[in-house]
C-alpha cells in the first residue's frame, strides 16, 4: 500500500501574507484602483453633497429632497449620479400626476354627463334651485368644499341641493338666476367658471 502526502502543520508551505491594502484593492504609495473610489468617501463628494440645493420650483419637497440626499449620501453614489436617479423620480412623479389629472377629469366629466342627464330640459332651473340651497345652508365654506373635491360634478350631490332647493322654493327667487345657470353645469354655476 502507497503511502499517501498527508500534510502536517510542519511540513505545509506557509500562506503568503496578504496585506489589508490588497484585500480592500488600494494599493502603497498612494496609488489607487478603480475599486477604491467604493471603499471609500469622497471628501470631494461630501463638499458637493452640502451645496447641492432644491430647485426653487420644488421647495415644497424639502423633507423628501433632504431625506433622499442623505440616503444618497449614505449609499456613497457620486453626486451626479444621485442627481440622476432625483430627476428620474421627478419625471415619474409627474407622469403619475398628469394620469391622475386626466383620471379624475374624466370621472368629473362622466358626473357631468349624468347630471345632465338626471335632470333633462330642466335643467337651468334645476340647477339654479341647488345653488339656492347651497347659498343658504352652506354660503362660501360649502361652495370651496364643492369645488375642491371635485363633488360638485356628482349627480347625488347636485340632486341633494336641487331637492333642498325645491323644498324652500317659495323662500328663493330664482327667476333671474335661471337665465345665467341655463348652460352652464352646477360646478361651473358655483365657481363662476369653467372647470
Amino acid at each position: 500500500m502507497q503511502s499517501e502526502n498527508i500534510q502536517t502543520p510542519e511540513t505545509q508551505e506557509p500562506l503568503p501574507h496578504i496585506q489589508a491594502d490588497e484585500v480592500t484593492g488600494r494599493q502603497s504609495g498612494g496609488n489607487s484602483s478603480p475599486s477604491d473610489d467604493l471603499l471609500h468617501t469622497d471628501t470631494t463628494a461630501e463638499k458637493n453633497y452640502e451645496t447641492w440645493a432644491l430647485p426653487e420650483e420644488l421647495k415644497e419637497q424639502e423633507e423628501n429632497f433632504t431625506s433622499f440626499k442623505k440616503l444618497a449620501q449614505e449609499l456613497e453614489l457620486p453626486l451626479e449620479k444621485a442627481e440622476k436617479l432625483m430627476q428620474w423620480q421627478l419625471k415619474q412623479t409627474q407622469n403619475s400626476r398628469q394620469i391622475a389629472d386626466a383620471a379624475r377629469e374624466q370621472i368629473l366629466q362622466t358626473w357631468r354627463s349624468q347630471t345632465q342627464e338626471m335632470l333633462g330640459p330642466a335643467y337651468g332651473r334645476e340647477i339654479a334651485r341647488a345653488l339656492a340651497a347651497v347659498d343658504r345652508f352652506g354660503g362660501e365654506e360649502l361652495r370651496l368644499l364643492l369645488q375642491a373635491t371635485g363633488l360638485a360634478d356628482h349627480p347625488v350631490i347636485v340632486k341633494t341641493f336641487q331637492q333642498i332647493g325645491k323644498q324652500i322654493s317659495e323662500d328663493v327667487s330664482v327667476g333671474g338666476s335661471v337665465q345665467k345657470t341655463q348652460d352652464k353645469t352646477f360646478a361651473e354655476a358655483l365657481y363662476g367658471n369653467a372647470q
